[in-house]
């Protein structure tokens, strides 16, 4: 896909995982691309999610890896939390019918259990099973075990790596001078970049009226 969009420098970001793109860095080496080894943390500060990117980083580092193994057992005693969940309103799924869905991915998430529930005929559709179930604040949600996001920059950092926060207007929700602060209090621990191109809907902020303020 990076070659058939002419891609100059590209990298793969998976959640709290870097066998992705410990794959994808050793197969770029055969184009003329290059590639930027990749990450999203799970990280949150006072209850509030904030994810953490990391781009060029050594991925063999061995803090890096120890942190990795703890999120990724974190995540597999969520699946089970998910599916006892979803059992208490009457839908009987397994382990292993969402584990069919997974494919290629490190783990199960909440987009592998809505394809499973759709297909067991429990939904007509992956996004009513987020409306119904799996999304926050609905019966089956269960929120993400995380690291404090002070300790995901550090993490990165430590391992040569960039530092950049993800979807920034996901925190501002029609309130930048509260992305304001939490910018600050990132960059104080470190973080290196903020993303700014994200496909956010309409809903999420009057950020164009802000176009002119700046975050230092």
């Amino acid at each position: 896909m990076a070659k058939k969009e002419n891609l100059s420098i590209f990298s793969i970001t998976d959640h709290d995982t870097v066998i992705g793109t410990q794959i994808a860095k050793k197969e770029s080496e055969n184009y003329t691309f290059s590639y930027l080894t990749g990450i999203e943390i799970s990280s949150r500060y006072k209850l509030e999610k904030i994810e953490i990117l990391g781009y060029n980083f050594n991925s063999e580092y061995s803090g890096f890896i120890r942190v990795l193994e703890h999120l990724q057992n974190a995540r597999k005693d969520r699946i089970y939390e998910i599916l006892d969940k979803l059992q208490d309103v009457g839908i009987n799924i397994s382990f292993e019918d969402v584990i069919k869905e997974v494919g290629n991915a490190s783990s199960p998430g909440r987009p592998h259990f809505a394809r499973t529930m759709l297909i067991k005929g429990y939904v007509k559709s992956v996004k009513e099973a987020f409306e119904m179930y799996l999304a926050e604040g609905k019966p089956a949600y269960v929120p993400r075990k995380a690291i404090e996001p002070k300790d995901a920059i550090e993490l990165i950092n430590n391992a040569n790596g960039i530092t950049v926060l993800p979807h920034p207007l996901f925190i501002e929700r029609h309130d930048f001078q509260r992305l304001e602060n939490i910018l600050d209090l990132l960059v104080s621990w470190g973080l290196k970049g903020v993303e700014v191109f994200y496909n956010y809907s309409s809903s999420f902020s009057n950020f164009p009226e802000k176009k002119d303020k700046r975050c230092h």
